[in-house]
């Protein structure tokens, strides 16, 4: 038998033995706590929310009425949520386009036991710190509801007992007719956080239409890049133009001869 073939089996021990090391310095709270996104995913059955007034709202209603930011928290959380909360009104204010005339915002909170009071405080401070009189809303539901919503969306959290709070991702999620993209973090880039938007706009400035045939999301990365091969198709295509511009020219110019 050959030595290579003896290796083997000792080098796939040793791999093993490194993942399951991997895996156990990981606490077991956390170990299934991820975002896990099919992008394209389209939300085509009813899921029915309440308000803080405990008014009934079809989610895929509200979000094939226009582009939509979707983010999920507990609004009893001691740092992460708010610190999520934070972040997208910030980079609201920042931004080119307007919650409410441009985009919705959705935050759904992950605990089926949410207060209509903390949906009611939250919604006015993120409303009042935007000045908008609509287009954020904060949403609740029961356990099976909040289970199908975040699934959709790949949104992997755990309850944990011992501490009575979650383990849970910081996310955006971008939709419109399907799940465009994700932005993870509690602190958003308003460059990648407008072009996200961009894409889900149905009608499309000149400036929009070249920016998104130019730039994609990467989700391995989180950003987005330029796609070269695009810009070189469009410098041949110009030219090509100014060839045939300059040819076109020439042969004028000799037949008026």
């Amino acid at each position: 038998m050959k030595k290579s073939q003896l290796m083997m089996p000792f080098i796939l021990y040793i791999v093993i033995t490194l993942v399951k090391i991997a895996v156990a310095d990981v606490p077991y709270p956390l170990q299934n706590v991820g975002v896990d996104v099919t992008l394209g995913n389209v939300l085509n059955e009813p899921i029915i929310l309440t308000d803080d007034y405990d008014k009934l709202i079809n989610i895929a209603d509200l979000m094939h009425e226009k582009p939509t930011i979707i983010n999920f928290v507990y609004l009893n959380c001691p740092m992460l949520c708010h610190l999520t909360l934070d972040g997208l009104a910030e980079v609201a204010k920042e931004s080119r386009y307007r919650v409410g005339n441009d985009y919705l915002i959705i935050t759904v909170s992950i605990d089926p036991k949410e207060s209509n009071t903390n949906l009611r405080t939250y919604k006015k401070k993120y409303m009042d710190s935007l000045d908008i009189p609509n287009g954020w809303l904060f949403l609740k539901g029961d356990s099976d509801t909040i289970q199908k919503i975040t699934r959709f969306f790949g949104y992997n959290y755990e309850y944990i007992e011992r501490t009575n709070d979650y383990a849970h991702p910081s996310v955006l999620f971008f939709y419109k007719n399907g799940i465009s993209n994700y932005i993870e973090g509690v602190t958003y880039e308003p460059t990648h956080f407008d072009y996200s938007l961009m894409n889900l706009k149905d009608k499309k400035t000149l400036r929009e239409k070249i920016i998104t045939y130019c730039y994609y999301f990467d989700p391995s990365k989180q950003t987005y890049s330029l796609l070269i091969f695009k810009i070189l198709r469009i410098i041949s295509l110009i030219t090509v133009l100014i060839l045939f511009t300059i040819i076109g020219t020439f042969i004028y110019k000799e037949r008026q001869r």
